[in-house]
């Protein structure tokens, strides 16, 4: 099968690492990238490169038809069926399949008999359920090592008890969504929280999220819609907008308030007819409609990248759904500058147990946006529902550097944890490459192999950092950072070794100072030994 088709860095790398794992007895693996990366060419380069026959699982038309679609996309003269109600073409070589269709027992039977040596669950935080593991015992993806099993997933977290280690062995490629955006494959987030004066005290949690019937009585009420409606008028009047609301008449009753404001707007639900969904979808696409309303249906399987804007109406503690939901903009586009996420936070007794771009975005620094103490409420017909003091904030995650770097000598990056370990990059060819290099000076482990792009192979760096290694005085935005406490004796004693006697320093930049000076002393010492 013919293909011309240029993969990204990222989604090279996931192909490689996946034909790696495999080929290294790892036979049952996950993958985790944004939503907006493309997971789903990667799934297409993994089934034409086993030219075998393959079975890609997904639960939703949308995401069956957007599989297709990229397979093709791949690769042109793919040969590729369906096998969704009455459509059945199991004897292609890869076949892409609803759930709900392949597990019936007949068409389950046919699959088995039909040889599956490769199966790639698509949004694979759903496979710990019944019926996916169903599917997969039955193919033989747990019993046999000759077979491989790959699920990708942006979320790789569910909410119940159910681990995603009872199907997959291992993460074997992961990229976070700041990496993306720095290595400029996913739109910049620029989110604002606004917290109002309701609470959401006595709404019971389910399964890590709240009680959807309580949460609905609760947020769906004429003051909260017109106060959200206000704030998105505010902010952001002239971006294409998604707003996530809690349940069906949650989304009918925030449509009908911005159609009231001379807003075209629209609701979508999962049982609405299937034709009228899909012509306001298509009127949204061409720019028809400028805001679509909806709860659950959205978060997965739909692409529309010119979206620049959420609209976060739905409070909810599940981190998961909260980045799916996010994920929706986080495709880039011509002309398109960032997304905006509007979060609008309702009090309750511990506001940190909610879900927010902060806490789904690690890379996220809060701006204030200038709003005062006492500021009258926007609109004053419902005094209910106000902006608290300076709660009306801003998120940055413009893909800035977040951990302290030191630029050495001849183009290398390092960043040096509290034991004395160090990521260190260095120019190669026509990109960056990464390596762990232990306090003695010595090469632990590659981290990136093949060159990149600086800000990617910087991103890359970074997940590592946080996930295995101990950077908590590398944060930049670290509170002791800003205090003016003075250098302490040893700190100076430190700095007079290295031929440094600052005057009048501060604790934390005699630290920096110091950080940098044992980085090019480091450099030095390395460039000594042969590694």
């Amino acid at each position: 099968m013919s293909n011309n088709f240029l993969l990204r860095d990222y989604q090279e790398e996931a192909l490689k690492s996946v034909i790696e794992s495999f080929e290294n007895g790892i036979n049952r693996q996950l993958i985790s990238l944004p939503t907006g990366s493309g997971k789903t060419i990667v799934i297409s380069a993994v089934a034409q490169h086993y030219k075998t026959k393959t079975l890609v699982l997904a639960h939703r038309e949308e995401l069956i038809e957007q599989a297709v679609e990229k397979i093709k996309l791949y690769s042109p003269d793919a040969d590729v069926g369906i096998c969704k109600a009455k459509k059945n073409e199991i004897s292609r070589k890869i076949v892409v399949g609803s759930i709900q269709s392949c597990m019936q027992d007949k068409r389950l039977k046919a699959l088995k008999k039909s040889g599956i040596k490769v199966l790639i669950i698509d949004e694979a935080h759903h496979a710990p359920s019944s019926s996916y593991r169903k599917i997969i015992e039955s193919l033989g993806f747990f019993d046999d090592p000759k077979k491989l099993l790959l699920g990708v997933t942006a979320t790789p977290k569910r909410n119940d008890k159910k681990g995603l280690d009872e199907v997959f062995e291992k993460i074997t490629f992961e990229r976070s969504v700041g990496t993306l955006i720095k290595g400029g494959y996913l739109s910049p987030v620029v989110g604002r929280r606004i917290l109002t004066s309701f609470r959401l005290k006595g709404i019971k949690t389910k399964m890590g999220d709240f009680v959807v019937s309580q949460l609905a009585m609760a947020v769906n009420i004429p003051e909260r819609n017109a106060f959200i409606f206000h704030k998105w008028k505010s902010h952001a009047n002239n971006r294409k907008t998604l707003v996530f609301c809690v349940d069906v008449k949650h989304c009918k009753d925030m449509a009908a308030f911005f159609s009231s404001q001379g807003i075209v707007a629209k609701a979508v639900w999962g049982l609405m007819d299937s034709k009228d969904r899909k012509e306001t979808l298509i009127a949204f696409r061409n720019n028809e409609i400028q805001v679509i309303i909806s709860c659950s249906l959205l978060t997965e399987g739909f692409d529309d990248p010119s979206v620049d804007c959420i609209v976060m109406a739905r409070p909810t503690k599940s981190k998961p759904l909260y980045t799916q939901m996010v994920g929706r903009g986080l495709r880039k586009y011509m002309g398109k500058q960032d997304c905006l996420v509007l979060d609008f936070t309702d009090q309750q007794n511990n506001i940190d147990q909610l879900a927010s771009l902060s806490a789904s975005i690690p890379e996220a620094t809060m701006l204030e946006d200038g709003t005062q103490a006492g500021q009258r409420n926007p609109n004053p017909r419902n005094p209910s529902i106000r902006s608290d003091k300076d709660l009306d904030q801003e998120f940055d995650i413009l893909g800035s550097v977040k951990l302290r770097w030191v630029k050495l000598y001849r183009g290398e990056w390092c960043l040096i944890d509290t034991r004395g370990n160090e990521l260190l990059i260095r120019p190669k060819e026509n990109g960056y490459i990464a390596d762990l290099i232990s306090s003695n000076g010595h090469k632990v482990k590659s981290i990136v192999v093949s060159p990149i792009p600086l800000d990617y192979c910087v991103g890359v760096c970074e997940d590592f950092a946080r996930s295995h290694m101990d950077v908590s005085l590398s944060k930049l935005d670290s509170p002791w950072l800003k205090k003016q406490d003075p250098a302490t004796k040893s700190q100076l004693d430190v700095l007079k070794k290295f031929g440094v006697r600052p005057i009048n320093i501060t604790k934390a930049g005699a630290y920096l100072l110091i950080n940098e000076k044992v980085a090019f002393s480091k450099q030095e010492r390395r460039n000594k030994i042969d590694w």
